[in-house]
């Protein structure tokens, strides 16, 4: 049995490069021929003409692509994505020129975050109503070294 194909693989090298020379519906193309059993079918699926699958120029390329990812179609998916984060970044920044201020605001925050991280956010346990947390404790079920931690903390915090 092979060995499976690793991203690290000459395959996936190989694929990676040549997929940089496709265009978008060829890319897509390639992704349908995965799935569809003619080529027909998977420029049909694609929304592409048949006859513009046949002949393309680089087809050669194109086949070569096909077969690769069936070896490797994480290769095929990572590369989709990276063509597609301009596109999507172009989105999220047109969005903070929105007639509408929460999509402004929103575009603005997740822009922000990206780039310098979320700020801190404090979390705080309270009771009922806001009130202060109760805890009861069964001190007798308790061993030395669970009660001597019980008093360091009640001596940090002034407790009794």
């Amino acid at each position: 049995m092979a060995e499976p194909e690793t991203l690290d693989s000459p395959n996936s090298e190989r694929l990676e490069a040549v997929l940089a020379g496709l265009t978008t519906d060829q890319v897509r193309f390639v992704v349908a021929r995965q799935y569809c059993q003619t080529d027909k079918e998977a420029a049909q699926e694609t929304g592409i003409a048949a006859a513009t699958a046949y002949s393309w120029p680089n087809k050669d390329d194109v086949n070569e692509a096909v077969r690769l990812m069936a070896y490797d179609g994480l290769v095929v998916a990572q590369h989709i994505r990276r063509r597609a984060v301009a596109k999507a970044m172009a989105v999220k920044v047109r969005g903070l020129d929105s007639d509408d201020e929460k999509v402004r605001q929103s575009a603005a925050t997740e822009i922000i975050e990206w780039e310098m991280g979320k700020a801190h956010q404090f979390q705080e346990i309270s009771g009922p109503a806001g009130g202060q947390v109760e805890v009861h404790i069964d001190l007798d079920k308790l061993t030395d070294a669970e009660l001597a931690a019980l008093a360091d903390i009640a001596e940090r915090i002034g407790g009794d």
